[in-house]
């Protein structure tokens, strides 16, 4: 393909936005930032269907063809030649991405494209890319600045195959893991939810606001963790109070971070839907934050006002509340354009909202750079995806993200010169531990489980696999066959969980094949291990050989049994690219596990919700099983002992001054490792129901044998505030208590 620089067209444009001509007479003088200047001048110069194609985003052709109206591809030609498409998504090939930037040069301004794409846990749905942990498993390392480098990463290797804009964080509060998309969030605590999503806007859009790497997209504005039933859109019906105190510090935070574009979500809040809520997209995230980006509607977001809420009578009156409610991009395609363009001409929609929308996209697209280069160096792509430094940060995400969650009689770790060791399982092999959005990877670029082991144990070592078939098809010949190989085995290793691949053996995508029972779209009633895969490890546990459960998931799994039965168990979330070589590592004692449970692990799904901090009232018994978690949030263990002491918190403070508090932490095991050193505040009476208790600070510290450290928190006056009764935000005085590591003093707020 023949490169251009933005010239032609483009310079003749570039010009007028400098103001050195084509600006109307009737135009009033440009005022504010030179941004907002050249995005006002190049509006003078659109017509209302040029300013309309801004907000709207189509699929990419390639995807049109297969999944969208088979003519749909044809018609994208012609209307980028008019200048009337703003966005498009899933463009996954740098190829692709110059060729449609260079239709779209040719229009009358030459507006360029931005493209977006799921890139959740790196860029998954190229291939070729890094793949990191999901973000359930990047909140378990507790390590914001890991995030932000790993985003970081993500955003050049975006930048590199022509894409501009990742549909992430998502900062969902996940208080309900029947939801498929759990995988997709930061857990159940909001300040570890808010964290990880500032760190992924700040890798993702780099330190300067006006020179993004790539932009950032906070979604689902607002509360799909808690649908009604688990289901994903789901009805979301919380209070106020819940709302301001969980569900919406996250996205502030990303706001307050920079992040420069939202997406609605699909349920509605307390009976209205996101999308067509004036509430959350312009009172609060505008009014109240600041917000000065843009909004783009879920897949088809808009058209469920009509479709699927039934708000709106039409689909002309779905876009309607819409746009007035604040949304300025539809995601996607064709029935969005002509229903607006008749509403501003009826005087329903004014023309001042359509430039204030176009002018948004616009000022994100100055802001990427692509009025001065919309085309990338299609060649670099295969030197920057998947580069040593990238997976070497990808290797050190996935080991801080497993968590021990059994370690009975220190079974693990392993000796690495065992006689014989048998591997089975359904994910023991498979590419389940790249989880959701992740496109078919080159074979070689991909560390199984099995593969993982093989590369760790000695030369000397047989490794044995059984591989018991997809999930739903397990045989009773095919668990017989791994317990007579496990009999005579030194450790069984059975590596257990779901899988949220949307794509077959063949590559095919397949988003409803059966064994997908993870990701988006998959919502489940129950969460115990599906198919066979109990009876499984119970096949092989009764042969009375050391067994270990090694958990590939996305979401929290009720595992009682093997709670009870299996002495070692590792839950590795969804691991990434090199997944494999972690888990082995961490098996056989290269390194030490260091995950702690951002969500914690129901016993059945009956506990629903079950988060660590509930109102005191929530801790009542059951008559048939306990009221705890069978893993709590802030759950790991580790192959060595810590041990905490001089916890030291202020004897009172004063209203507006910040609280100190220090512990001692001292590493009394015999192996240099990590720990997350989680510190809980509680608020011992209030006016109003509180959480009976809140993380307010977290810090991961490596220690050497033997070696302490002073570690110190600093907790903000402003995080003891809560919405009092009149939901006024306020701190009120009294006693506060803190607890780490099992210690807790309190002081007085005078």
């Amino acid at each position: 393909m023949r490169r251009r620089t933005f010239g032609g067209i483009g310079l003749a444009l570039l010009a007028s936005l400098l103001g050195c001509g084509g600006r109307s007479e009737t135009t009033a003088p440009p005022s504010g930032s030179l941004e907002d200047r050249q995005v006002r001048a190049l509006l003078d110069r659109m017509t209302l269907e040029e300013k309309v194609g801004q907000m709207n985003q189509y699929i990419a052709p390639i995807y049109a063809r297969s999944i969208d109206s088979p003519d749909l591809a044809e018609k994208l030609d012609d209307l980028l030649a008019r200048g009337l498409v703003g966005s498009f998504l899933f463009v996954t090939d740098a190829e692709e991405a110059n060729a449609l930037q260079e239709k779209a040069s040719r229009a009358r301004l030459g507006i360029p494209l931005i493209f977006g794409i799921d890139a959740v846990h790196g860029l998954a749905p190229v291939r070729g890319a890094t793949i990191f942990p999901t973000p359930i498993g990047m909140a378990a390392t507790f390590d914001d600045d890991l995030v932000e480098r790993s985003a970081e990463i993500t955003a050049h290797e975006m930048r590199a195959t022509g894409m501009h804009w990742a549909f992430s964080p998502v900062l969902d509060v996940a208080r309900d893991p029947r939801w498929g998309r759990t995988a997709e969030t930061f857990g159940e605590d909001p300040l570890v939810v808010a964290t990880m999503g500032r760190a992924t806007v700040r890798g993702l859009q780099g330190p300067d606001r006006s020179r993004l790497r790539t932009l950032a997209c906070l979604k689902h504005f607002l509360g799909p963790g808690v649908p009604l039933g688990g289901r994903n859109m789901g009805p979301v019906d919380v209070s106020e109070r819940t709302l301001r105190g969980a569900f919406l510090p996250p996205f502030q935070a990303g706001v307050a971070a920079g992040a420069l574009s939202v997406m609605a979500a699909y349920n509605d809040v307390n009976g209205v839907p996101s999308h067509a809520s004036d509430e959350l997209l312009t009172r609060i995230l505008r009014r109240e934050w600041g917000f000065r980006g843009f909004v783009v509607s879920d897949w088809e977001g808009i058209e469920m006002l009509h479709t699927t809420h039934h708000v709106a009578a039409s689909q002309k009156d779905a876009i309607r509340q819409a746009v007035l409610a604040g949304v300025d991009m539809h995601m996607h395609g064709e029935g969005f354009s002509e229903p607006l363009l008749e509403l501003v001409r009826e005087g329903t929609v004014p023309a001042w909202r359509i430039d204030e929308a176009a002018g948004r996209i616009l000022r994100v697209k100055h802001a990427l750079g692509l009025f001065e280069q919309r085309y990338v160096d299609a060649s670099r792509a295969s030197s920057v995806l998947a580069a040593p430094g990238h997976l070497t940060v990808a290797l050190e995400a996935a080991r801080k993200s497993i968590v021990l969650l059994r370690n009975e009689g220190n079974r693990l770790p392993l000796r690495k010169n065992l006689k014989k060791i048998l591997v089975t399982g359904p994910n023991a092999d498979n590419t389940a531990l790249l989880g959701d959005w992740s496109a078919p990877q080159p074979a070689e670029n991909v560390i199984t489980v099995l593969e993982g082991i093989r590369a760790a144990v000695s030369p000397a070592t047989e490794v044995r696999f059984v591989n018991p078939g997809r999930v739903f098809e397990e045989t009773d010949e095919a668990l017989a066959r791994a317990a007579e190989q496990a009999r005579d085995a030194d450790v069984a290793i059975v590596v257990l969980g779901e899988n949220e691949t949307r794509y077959d053996e063949a590559g095919v995508l397949d988003r409803r094949r059966r064994e997908r029972t993870g990701g988006e779209g998959a919502d489940r009633a129950d969460l115990t291990l599906v198919g066979r895969q109990l009876e499984l490890v119970q096949a092989v546990v009764a042969t009375g050989t050391p067994t270990v459960v090694v958990l590939v998931n996305g979401r929290p799994l009720a595992i009682p049994w093997i709670a009870e039965n299996v002495p070692a168990v590792l839950e590795a979330f969804e691991p990434g690219l090199v997944g494999g070589r972690a888990v082995a590592e961490v098996l056989f004692g290269d390194v030490s596990p260091s995950g702690r449970l951002p969500i914690s692990i129901p016993r059945s799904v009956g506990q629903l919700p079950v988060h660590y901090n509930h109102p005191p009232s929530a801790e009542g018994a059951y008559v048939d099983e306990s009221s705890a978690p069978l893993y709590a949030f802030g759950h790991g263990l580790s192959y060595t002992r810590f041990v905490y002491s001089h916890l030291r918190v202020p004897e009172r403070i004063r209203q507006g001054e910040a609280a100190w508090v220090s512990v001692i932490v001292r590493n009394a095991g015999p192996r240099e490792a990590d720990e997350v050193v989680l510190m809980f505040v509680s608020d011992v009476v209030s006016s109003v129901t509180r959480p009976v208790r809140q993380l307010a600070g977290f810090q991961r510290v490596r220690l050497s044998p033997g070696e302490s450290r002073v570690v110190h928190f600093r907790i903000p006056f402003d995080a003891l505030a809560l919405h009092d009764r009149r939901m006024a935000r306020v701190v009120e005085p009294g006693r506060f208590e803190v607890s780490i590591g099992g210690l807790s003093r309190s002081w007085i707020l005078e």
